[in-house]
């Protein structure tokens, strides 16, 4: 699963393809979810390719982590759903 949305950086880097990389859950505190985006599904492809194959790529990937409130019950699917109401990701599509 990813979620598919433009999104023009600061440096003004259009990434479109955004996945959580992992979830880290900080017992009855907090959890921070880790997203990466790439500027195409494509070039997230090749970054799996090459890791698989211990080949290099050449991926632009911009990393940010995303503070949520602790529940243990919540799965990777519920975190998509969260980041979709943050306003950076709202109207992004699932993929």
């Amino acid at each position: 699963m990813a979620l598919l949305k433009e999104i023009q950086l600061e440096n003004g880097i259009t990434v479109k393809y955004h996945r959580i990389v992992s979830i880290n859950k900080i017992t009855n505190n907090q959890t921070i979810v880790e997203v990466a985006s790439y500027t195409s599904e494509d070039k997230r492809e090749e970054e799996r390719e090459a890791i698989k194959n211990g080949k290099s790529m050449n991926v632009f990937i911009d990393t940010n982590y995303y503070n949520f409130d602790y529940n243990e019950n919540d799965n990777i699917q519920d975190y998509y759903k969260k980041l979709k109401e943050l306003d950076k990701f709202k109207d992004a599509e699932d993929i």
